[in-house]
């Protein structure tokens, strides 16, 4: 049933990032909802979570996504595994390591994007990439309470420190 919910809510956020967020755009960046979520259930819930939201979520974004099949799924898949792994080490109910995990997700998210794209000889623009990377952090930070309780993890670690 877990599963199911966590799906739910992707379509759900993917269908906002596709109609909503745009119109809420600055300099034409706009943040990515499903992504946010994803990177931030993935710090809370460990690598076997994240592993299957980054690839939901990122098959999702592939439908909307023109140039490249499997692009978003295999960048999200390999970004939250490797925010489950900051995840582990982190006291669950401060935010600043996990907004800061958003904004550096997001920048290495499309930074892999641009180069793949670049080996396809696609052309692709990193021209907002730092305000993206911001907008998603406000709403990283916005939202992190909400998803700490969705997940409703009892086993809190209590210092900051990393493995």
């Amino acid at each position: 049933m877990k599963k199911v919910i966590l799906i739910l809510i992707s379509i759900l956020l993917l269908i906002l990032d596709n109609s909503v967020m745009p119109f809420l755009s600055i300099y034409g960046a706009f943040p990515s909802l499903l992504f946010t979520f994803a990177v931030l259930y993935s710090i809370i819930n460990g690598a076997e979570d994240a592993l299957f939201i980054g690839v939901v979520s990122g098959l999702l974004q592939d439908i909307f996504f023109s140039g490249g099949m499997g692009i978003n799924a295999l960048t999200n898949m390999v970004i939250c595994l490797i925010a489950a792994y900051v995840g582990n080490g982190v006291f669950k109910k401060k935010k600043l390591i996990p907004v800061s995990t958003v904004f550096g997700a997001t920048i290495v998210k499309h930074i892999a994007v641009f180069c793949i794209f670049y080996f396809l000889h696609y052309k692709v623009r990193l021209n907002n990439i730092l305000i993206v990377a911001i907008y998603n952090s406000v709403i990283a930070f916005v939202a992190y309470k909400f998803v700490l309780m969705l997940s409703n993890v009892e086993n809190v670690s209590s210092k900051w420190r990393f493995k």
